[in-house]
């Protein structure tokens, strides 16, 4: 039997990129916080994609991870755009 296992640290990668993305969507009347939870995740799913397309690994799972977190970054730049948040960190006014 030839079965490809992946190795823990790029499955982690993976699932945090999805962690990040989903924790970005919960946080999406902060502002800034929600924002930067997205991008984050994006850019952990990027690493993680080109990590395993390197290693000729399976990288659905981080691909998974890019397109949850890209839709939650959107979600935030339209609530920021449109001023529907419920926090910011500007401070009082």
């Amino acid at each position: 039997m030839d079965t490809k296992i992946q190795p823990v640290k790029l499955r982690r990668l993976s699932i945090s990129s999805i962690v990040l993305g989903i924790v970005g969507g919960l946080f999406f009347w902060w502002v800034p916080f929600g924002m930067v939870v997205s991008m984050a995740g994006l850019t952990v799913g990027f690493v993680d994609w080109v990590s395993a397309r390197r290693r000729s690994l399976d990288f659905r799972l981080s691909i998974a991870g890019m397109l949850i977190s890209a839709a939650t970054l959107a979600l935030d730049i339209i609530i920021a755009l449109n001023g529907w948040q419920l926090l910011t960190l500007r401070g009082p006014q």
